[in-house]
Parts: C-alpha cells; sequence; structure tokens
C-alpha cells in the first residue's frame, strides 16, 4: 500500500487502519531536514510521532529511537535529542520503558536508545 492509498483508507474508515505498534528506528530524526526530499520543516519530527500517534490504537505502543546528546541540528543529517528537544517529540504519548539517562546532553554520545511510549487517552 502506497501512502496516497493509505490516507485515501484512512480518511474513509480510520478504524480500519491503525495498528497495535508502530517502530520507528533512526527515522524521525531526519524529518523536515530536506536531506531525503522532502519539505523543510523544523517541526517535521514532532509531525511524524504525532501522525503515528494518529494511527496507532488506544493503548498502543510506539518504539521510537533517535541519536541522544545534547540537542543539536545537523543541517541537513539529523537532529540529536537531548533533555530539551526530546520531551516535545514524545509528547501526548505516555513513556512505559526507557532509560532517561540517555538525555545526559552529552555532544559525543550519539547512541539511540529505544524508548516505548503507549498511547493513552488525553
Amino acid at each position: 500500500m502506497t501512502p496516497s492509498e493509505f490516507r485515501h483508507q484512512y480518511n474513509k474508515d480510520k478504524s480500519q487502519l491503525l495498528f497495535d505498534v508502530v517502530v520507528s528506528f533512526s527515522s524521525i530524526e531526519h524529518s523536515g531536514l530536506g536531506r531525503y526530499g522532502d519539505a523543510l520543516n523544523p517541526w517535521g519530527d514532532i509531525l511524524g510521532t504525532a501522525r503515528a500517534r494518529c494511527v496507532t490504537k488506544l493503548g498502543g505502543y510506539l518504539a521510537l529511537a533517535v541519536p541522544t546528546g545534547q540537542d543539536t541540528i545537523h543541517f541537513n543529517l539529523h537532529r540529536l535529542y537531548g533533555k530539551n528537544r526530546y520531551p516535545l517529540l514524545a509528547a501526548n504519548w505516555k513513556q512505559v520503558d526507557g532509560d532517561a539517562k540517555a538525555l545526559d546532553n552529552n555532544p559525543h554520545s550519539h547512541q539511540q536508545p529505544t524508548f516505548i511510549f503507549q498511547n493513552v487517552p488525553p
């Protein structure tokens, strides 16, 4: 199914296209930076996780791994997530697993720990 086919089906009947789990590993940090032909958007990463929530069943999960360290944008390569940007990325999700020490702002860490979030009612 192509993205346009998914969008068309989703607009017709959302309930049939909701996922139990969404996985993003080393992807979201590139969104909105134009490197892969996408439009420039400083909030592209945050929109990406918000869109993932829209297609995740209530009670479903997001497994998210992005490079951590000191909050930085390496234009147009990727972002690093630290104590400032990571909470924006995880907005409206409930974190159920992952070590907050990964957000230690070490500018050289570039680790990509996996955090697990749950889609819970607002």
